[in-house]
């Protein structure tokens, strides 16, 4: 009887983990809410590479639900609601500005776009920049 070599593994995508996994280096395209929750904290501060558009838009989604329901527990008005609302708002804060780079990044575009957040209509800019798919010019943002 012959002894056979097993057959070689399945070929996993570029810079895809042993189950398939993208690394943190790599956009996650089509994530779940969960993993993108998840990759928002694990890229608390990161700046680099790019951002898919699930990737922005779930964490920024579940941010505006926890701080709708901090303000409707404890009351917008509150003293308690102020303080709980704005440690929310500054836990978040990086990681947001982070991500909202990361997704420029994606779009070709340079993370400083963001400074049109001090501008009256600069934040109705930003969220058509967020909403575009990705381009090829954003490979330049690429971590290895």
């Amino acid at each position: 009887m012959t002894d056979y070599p097993p057959p070689p593994p399945p070929q996993q995508p570029y810079g895809a983990g042993p189950v398939g996994e993208v690394p943190l280096s790599q956009p996650l395209r089509g994530a779940s809410p969960r993993d993108a929750i998840v990759r928002f904290f694990k890229k608390y501060a990161s700046f680099e590479g790019r951002a898919s558009r699930s990737e922005f838009w779930w964490p920024w989604f579940a941010a505006v639900v926890v701080n709708m329901a901090i303000n409707v527990i404890l009351g917008a008005d509150s003293t308690a609601g102020s303080i709980i609302g704005g440690i929310f708002g500054l836990a978040v804060l990086v990681p947001s500005l982070a991500v909202g780079a990361r997704r420029l990044h994606d779009t070709g575009r340079s993370g400083w776009w963001q400074l049109l957040y001090l501008t009256c209509v600069g934040i109705i800019v930003l969220i058509v920049f967020w909403a575009l798919p990705e381009k090829a010019e954003g490979d330049k943002y690429n971590v290895a």
